[in-house]
């Protein structure tokens, strides 16, 4: 039995403070856009259920000026212990998901993410399928489909990691889905590029 993209949710990671660039790289402008709205776009484009964007550092700054769109399905929320690191983010999104079969876990600042990856990623999936990663050769890449079977395993991170070592340990009974490379968009050079 296949689930609908109904009880899917995908969370978008952004709450970091930006360090390496210096500025709110979530605002920077990014196609149509900023940097955070081409990275939630695909997502609704897709037809996921929900979509959640977890705010941290100046979440109110990024929030009123990062465009993004009025949609039902999309919700913003502050997780005020960003500064403890993304597994703080993780579970901040994760309590707002409710009664979904499977979440995307999905970086704020790859904006290169397209509607095609995700749609890709949600065709993969079905109930007794646990991980759902696109990968280039054999290099995991982002965003990562995990079934609600693995919730309690993101719940127990910690720090300032993300959902790696689920993924290798799960790794072997993955689903994998061919997909282009991805870069983050962390240092100046990197949005030039």
């Amino acid at each position: 039995m296949k689930a609908g993209t109904d009880q899917i949710a995908s969370i978008i990671l952004a709450a970091g403070a930006s360090k390496r660039m210096g500025r709110p790289k979530m605002l920077l402008p990014y196609r149509a856009g900023t940097v955070l709205s081409s990275a939630v776009a695909p997502h609704l484009e897709a037809g996921v259920g929900r979509v959640i964007v977890v705010l941290g550092h100046r979440a109110d700054e990024v929030r009123s000026a990062a465009g993004l769109p009025a949609d039902p399905r999309l919700t913003t929320v502050v997780n005020v212990d960003w500064a403890e690191g993304m597994a703080s983010s993780i579970r901040r999104g994760l309590e707002e998901c409710g009664e979904v079969s499977a979440v995307l876990l999905a970086l704020g600042d790859q904006p290169g993410v397209d509607a095609a990856r995700v749609k890709a990623l949600l065709a993969a999936w079905t109930p007794d399928v646990r991980l759902v990663v696109p990968v280039h050769g054999d290099r995991a890449s982002h965003p990562v489909l995990f079934a609600r079977s693995l919730f309690s395993e993101l719940r127990d991170l910690r720090g300032d990691v993300g959902a790696r070592e689920i993924v290798r340990r799960y790794w072997p009974q993955a689903a994998r889905v061919t997909a282009p490379p991805l870069a983050d968009i962390d240092t100046e050079e990197d949005y030039r590029a």
